[in-house]
């Protein structure tokens, strides 16, 4: 029997149709779906965001700072770079992980322009955190403490402290990300561990 004319069987096929379209968006790899947003795709432009939005702004609010004012303009230009550098993607990684090497690299623009103005010179109250044997989740365990800490650092040792003991990356995936070496990475690693490890002990010795 034919659904022509009949509105209860024409409502079940666009159902069914709807179903279908939710199932291939569902479907969809995140290289598809980044593919079709950066030829501004709107639904596909709200799944990029919908999907990647929280891991980027986390990420971007540990190298700014957590209440920083300018996380979520950061956090839009990241987005933006990916719609237009979309033909960038090779592959190799996940979007996820790309998306966060955007992140790292705009976070560390504007951090390093704010460093060169001396919004950061400030020295803050030191506290525990960043011992060289500790557990990236140990290291950081009261995040408002480690603001404080953090913020002693110059840019490029904040990221890769940051990239390697909160986000648990390897020197070689942050050399992937940042485009720096990894004798580099290690280098500075290691120093933004000694200062924080230098600030904690000074701290501990107040009276």
């Amino acid at each position: 029997m034919s659904d022509v004319g009949n509105p209860g069987g024409s409502g079940r096929l666009k159902v069914v149709r709807g179903n279908a379209a939710v199932r291939a968006a569902e479907a969809e790899t995140e290289e598809e779906t980044l593919e079709r947003a950066a030829a501004r795709d709107e639904a596909a432009v709200r799944r990029l965001f919908r999907e990647h939005y929280a891991r980027v702004h986390r990420h971007v609010a540990r190298v700014l700072g957590a209440g920083d004012a300018d996380v979520e303009d950061v956090v839009q230009q990241v987005f933006l770079a990916a719609l237009e550098g979309a033909h960038d993607f090779d592959g190799r990684s996940s979007v996820s992980t790309w998306l966060i090497g955007i992140a790292t690299r705009r976070a560390l623009d504007e951090a390093r322009s704010r460093w060169r103005r001396g919004r950061w010179a400030r020295v803050a109250e030191a506290v525990g955190v960043g011992r060289p044997a500790a557990r990236p989740d140990h290291a950081v365990a009261s995040r408002s403490e480690a603001e404080a800490a953090l913020a002693t650092l110059a840019p490029d040792l904040r990221a890769v402290f940051l990239l390697h003991e909160v986000e648990g990356h390897t020197l070689a995936e942050i050399s992937a990300l940042t485009g720096v070496g990894i004798s580099t990475l290690h280098a500075r690693l290691q120093s933004a561990r000694k200062r924080l490890d230098t600030a904690r002990t000074r701290e501990g010795g107040r009276p």
